[in-house]
């Protein structure tokens, strides 16, 4: 698994806030979750990342590292759980 730090791509699972799976770049880490930008998003969560001002704490368990071979959202988020 990749490392997890600040300005990796990475792709999260939902929580709270969020209730489809969505893509960010870290900005900080902490001992176990990481704030993220939200870049990517499903449309129904529209409102919910621009209430979060697109950033949000996820767990470090519900966030996988992009490689460079996932170039698009569509095989990014396929394989999300």
């Amino acid at each position: 698994m990749s490392e997890i730090r600040p300005g990796a791509v990475v792709k999260c699972r939902p929580n709270g806030n969020m209730e489809h799976p969505f893509i960010g770049v870290i900005e900080k880490c902490y001992e176990n979750s990481a704030l993220v930008t939200i870049d990517e998003f499903d449309p129904a969560d529209r409102m919910n990342a621009r209430e979060l001002l697109y950033r949000t704490i996820i767990s470090n368990r519900a966030i996988k590292v992009l490689t460079p071979s996932q170039t698009t959202v569509v095989d990014a988020m396929s394989d999300v759980g």
